[in-house]
């Protein structure tokens, strides 16, 4: 009895230190796991964050290129609006040809034709490598739409603004082509008297009096207008939805 006591003892033994190793093992690839899993989400949560940073930077560059195409729209806005009312005077015969040339050459150049194009490498990154789907759904869909969607028809917008605009100044008026060259400035307002004096010379020109008098000239200054308004409505509206898409990173990230 005692032999089978003792033998009972020592087995009872046995199975607690094997339990105890079994424990420990278990509970030693258990917390090595935890310890990966932890460190797997720090990195990743680095790089979300790195990654909403940049995202921010991206927005950030297109409020500035944004507000340099608008306020370009707006200039050719008003430039545009001040060409029909001389073309009208000079059709209504209130001011002679002179004095509408005079003016003309001082409107100079109408419109610059800036375009928005937006800064969307870290949004490609981001699809890329499959980090965007770390974003909440409702930043997601703001994404998606902003640099889909609104991209597309800015990108759309960009080809038939810059067309239109470079044939108004090849074909409607070339006087843009001569004042850019002679200046290579788009806004410059002084000019020295070799470049006033081939800038009366150029409206001299008897093709040049028809091209400018004619009702084409009219209807394409009126064409080059609509056409900058139209953009600048849908430059306002991709303002505004990305100030909501920024407002809404900058919240999500106070989160973090």
């Amino acid at each position: 009895i005692c032999k089978k006591s003792a033998g009972f003892s020592k087995m009872k033994k046995l199975a607690i230190r094997y339990f105890l190793e079994f424990l420990v093992i278990v509970v030693g690839i258990s917390f090595s796991f935890w310890i990966d899993e932890w460190n797997r989400n720090r990195i990743e949560k680095i790089k979300h964050i790195k990654d909403i940073e940049s995202i921010l930077d991206d927005l950030d560059n297109d409020s500035l290129m944004g507000s340099n195409v608008y306020n370009s729209l707006k200039n050719g806005d008003v430039k545009t609006k001040n060409m029909l009312s001389l073309i009208e005077l000079k059709n209504d015969k209130k001011i002679s040809y002179k004095a509408y040339t005079d003016s003309i050459i001082n409107l100079g150049f109408l419109y610059t034709y800036q375009t928005f194009f937006m800064t969307d490498a870290t949004y490609k990154s981001l699809i890329s490598n499959g980090r965007i789907n770390l974003f909440p759904q409702n930043i997601h869909s703001e994404m998606n739409n902003y640099y889909e969607a609104t991209s597309k028809r800015i990108f759309d917008n960009n080809h038939i603004v810059d067309n239109i605009a470079l044939k108004y100044y090849n074909e409607y008026h070339p006087f843009s082509m001569l004042f850019i060259n002679e200046n290579n400035d788009y806004t410059i307002s002084d000019y020295d008297e070799s470049s006033l004096r081939k800038f009366n010379d150029f409206f001299k020109n008897q093709e040049i009096k028809r091209k400018y008098q004619s009702i084409d000239f009219y209807i394409n200054t009126y064409n080059l207008r609509n056409r900058i308004l139209v953009y600048s409505r849908q430059i306002a509206n991709l303002r505004k939805e990305r100030n909501s898409l920024s407002e809404s990173i900058k919240s999500y990230l106070e989160t973090l």
